[in-house]
């Protein structure tokens, strides 16, 4: 059966919510600096340093108040997208409303299946409907997702030098 997407403005199903959860554990400390260690998912201060190994729950209470696009294999959330309308960055002091991509997660068995393509393709037609941009932050070496940003026509539009630590920028992207 063909991977499955769908948009939630909230996620409200328990199976969902725990096959977010599920996968915001897993790949906690793969994120710079880890979900865990991250008040909620738009702080502007990236420096912060992890503590003692704790579990991503602040985090994951704010994603619940965001919408959501999901990948589903049958019923199991294997990635996910967040994201909030009308957000206005204050890094970026423009005033642009955006479509903000807060969070993706692709489980690692399904990576390179063109899963995170197709999160920002399916956001594309949410932002033509919204008459706003995408935009979206990372690390400067995650690599693997700067390659779909440009691939899907991202410009980086900010820079913030060792915004998340020593030789490690935060990058804005905008579409």
């Amino acid at each position: 059966m063909p991977i499955q997407f769908q948009l939630y403005d909230m996620l409200t199903k328990p199976h969902m919510l725990d096959g977010v959860w599920k996968l915001l554990c897993r790949y906690d400390h793969a994120f710079i600096p880890p979900l865990s260690a991250r008040e909620h998912s738009y702080q502007t201060d990236l420096t912060v340093r992890p503590t003692a190994k704790q579990e991503p729950k602040q985090y994951f209470e704010t994603l619940k108040r965001q919408s959501f696009l999901l990948a589903l294999d049958r019923d199991e959330v294997i990635g996910f997208m967040s994201f909030r309308t009308h957000f206005v960055s204050e890094d970026l002091n423009d005033g642009i409303e955006t479509i903000y991509v807060t969070t993706v997660i692709v489980g690692e068995e399904h990576r390179g299946q063109g899963i995170t393509r197709r999160f920002y393709e399916e956001l594309a037609e949410i932002a033509k409907q919204e008459n706003q941009p995408i935009m979206t932050r990372t690390w400067s070496t995650n690599d693997s997702h700067i390659r779909v940003l440009n691939k899907i026509g991202m410009q980086e539009i900010k820079r913030i030098k060792n915004g998340r630590g020593p030789e490690l920028d935060t990058v804005y992207y905008r579409k």
